[in-house]
């Protein structure tokens, strides 16, 4: 159980509406404390505001887990002390009273941008980002975090090389205790940060294991470092291919991106992902769901591609190479497609 909001460490501020939460570090990561924050907040629906200086960066961790609810920003002081920003959007922010708050531009619908979020001139690497999901039987012989390791030796040539509950990670990679560890926490859901990767492809990111009404479910989110560029598309549909091929997979989104080599997100801008392939679970496509799923007549560019095991493929869709922001209108044509106006992204393509 978290700490009350008033007795958690990592908390500086509380109002009606956020905790605030101030670090003057060079990188901020998913330590202990900011995880016991992030759930006293959630358990109180408070949106957590992170404020920093500009010259501190986020791990993946945080980037992609600590600002998802209500309210909750990145907030950046500026270098010059004189005003903040949001650190993900650029937006010039104020304090209002409860809350750092977006600033009006004085044109409808449109808000005041920092020049210190834009006008950072940065020549990037790529980064390729994955998420995937795999369900298990829920049995007592079990092992999760097999597809997670998987998938990071895929994609960095390397096991990961270790896990935990915050960041840095403590514990070695090790499947067994990180089970044990899932199980003693059941069924509630369990979030660990793993690392890993070599030769220059750095990998980070979370690991997430959910009970289900259909079994144990596996979320992995990783963003790996490529410095000598992203993998080829083909590439990419391999990897997918073997989890399917190894897991029951559900479904598999991988994106290019420009971010630092060791993946740290930085207060500036950097550039919007663009799609690179995704991939649609076997149960969702059972039966006269996969007709449904192969059939993409009219989407310019997609060809769809049975991948995993014969009797119960999942299905590939290739988009584009993860550098064209233009591929977002391949993937939107394409969810429109699989999931039709008002029905939910879970529900089976043949139901």
């Amino acid at each position: 159980m978290p700490n009350p909001v008033e007795l958690s460490p990592g908390i500086d501020i509380r109002t009606d509406k956020v905790v605030v939460i101030m670090q003057d570090r060079p990188v901020v990561g998913m330590s202990a404390w900011l995880v016991d924050a992030l759930a006293a907040a959630e358990a109180e629906d408070l949106g957590v505001q992170l404020v920093t200086p500009s010259t501190t960066r986020l791990t993946f961790a945080v980037r992609s887990l600590l600002f998802i609810g209500r309210d909750s920003r990145w907030v950046v002081t500026e270098p010059d002390g004189e005003g903040a920003y949001d650190g993900l959007g650029g937006s010039k922010l104020k304090w209002d009273g409860q809350m750092f708050a977006a600033v009006a531009a004085g044109e409808q619908d449109k808000v005041d941008m920092s020049p210190t979020f834009v006008a950072v001139d940065l020549e990037l690497p790529f980064q390729l980002l994955v998420t995937a999901r795999v369900r298990y039987q829920a049995l007592e012989s079990t092992v999760v975090g097999k597809a997670a390791e998987q998938l990071l030796k895929d994609l960095t040539g390397d096991e990961p090389s270790g896990w935990g509950t915050a960041e840095p990670v403590t514990q070695p990679w090790n499947v067994a205790q990180l089970t044990a560890y899932c199980r003693r926490r059941a069924p509630k859901p369990t979030w660990l940060a793993v690392v890993g990767g070599k030769d220059g492809l750095r990998a980070t990111g979370s690991v997430e294991i959910h009970r289900r009404p259909a079994g144990l479910e596996e979320v992995i989110t990783l963003t790996v470092a490529t410095p000598d560029g992203l993998p080829s598309p083909d590439e990419v549909q391999e990897i997918g291919a073997k989890l399917a091929n190894s897991f029951t997979l559900v479904s598999f989104f991988a994106q290019g991106a420009r971010g630092t080599t060791d993946t740290n997100a930085m207060p500036h801008w950097v550039g919007v992902p663009a799609p690179m392939a995704m991939a649609v679970g076997n149960d969702a496509v059972r039966g006269d769901g996969l007709a449904k799923a192969m059939d993409v007549t009219g989407i310019a560019d997609i060809t769809p591609v049975k991948i995993g095991p014969s009797g119960s493929p999942a299905v590939w869709y290739p988009i584009g190479d993860g550098k064209s922001q233009l591929d977002w209108n391949i993937y939107s044509a394409l969810l429109g497609r699989l999931v039709p106006p008002g029905q939910p992204t879970t529900q089976r393509i043949s139901e």
